[in-house]
C-alpha cells in the first residue's frame, strides 16, 4: 500500500475513534440520566419525559459528529494534556448544545421525511407548516432545559478527563 494512503487511513481511523469515544460517553451518560430520572422528584410533563427518552440517540449522533470532526483538527501532536482536557470538555459541551438542536431538527423535518417515505407529494407535507416549526421550538426548549444541564454536569468533566488522559498517553508514548 502507498505510504500516503496508509497515513490517510490512519488519520481517518483516529478521527472515527475519537468520535466513537465521545459518542459512547454521551450515550452512557444519557442512559444513566434515564435511569436516575424516575428517582428524582422533578415535576416533568409527559412530553418532557418523552423527549428525554429520545435524547440518548441524539447524544450518540452528536458525539460521533463532534468527536470525528473536531478532535484531530484542534489538537496537534505537540499538545499538552492540559490542552487535551480543555478540548475534551469543549467537545462535551458541544454535545450538550447539539442534542437539543438535533432533536428540534428531527421534529422540524419529520413531515418532509414522512412524505418521502410514504410517497405523498412534498406539497402535502408543506401544508402542515408552520405547526412543526412551533413543535420544534418546544422540543428544543424541553431538551435544552430538562436534559442538557443534568447531562452536561457529568459529561463535561468526563470529556476533560478523557482528553487529558489521551494527550498524556500520547506524550508518554512518544518519549
Amino acid at each position: 500500500m502507498v505510504a500516503w494512503h496508509q497515513n490517510t487511513l490512519k488519520g481517518w481511523w483516529r478521527d472515527m475513534s475519537a468520535g466513537f469515544v465521545l459518542a459512547a460517553a454521551a450515550l452512557a451518560v444519557s442512559l444513566l440520566y434515564l435511569l436516575v430520572l424516575p428517582n428524582v422528584p422533578l415535576p416533568l410533563s409527559p412530553d418532557a419525559k418523552y423527549w428525554a427518552g429520545y435524547a440518548p440517540q441524539f447524544a450518540f449522533v452528536a458525539g460521533l459528529i463532534i468527536g470525528t470532526l473536531v478532535w484531530r483538527p484542534v489538537l496537534s501532536r505537540a499538545s499538552t494534556p492540559k490542552q487535551g482536557a480543555v478540548t475534551g470538555s469543549a467537545m462535551a459541551l458541544g454535545v450538550v448544545v447539539l442534542v437539543p438542536i438535533l432533536a428540534a431538527a428531527y421534529v422540524l423535518l419529520f413531515p418532509l421525511f414522512l412524505s418521502v417515505v410514504t410517497g405523498q407529494g412534498l406539497d402535502y407535507a408543506l401544508q402542515l407548516y408552520p405547526a412543526p416549526l412551533w413543535a420544534a421550538v418546544g422540543v428544543f426548549q424541553t431538551v435544552a432545559t430538562v436534559w442538557s444541564p443534568i447531562v452536561g454536569v457529568l459529561l463535561i468533566p468526563i470529556g476533560a478527563v478523557a482528553g487529558w488522559a489521551h494527550q498524556r498517553h500520547r506524550r508518554l508514548s512518544s518519549q
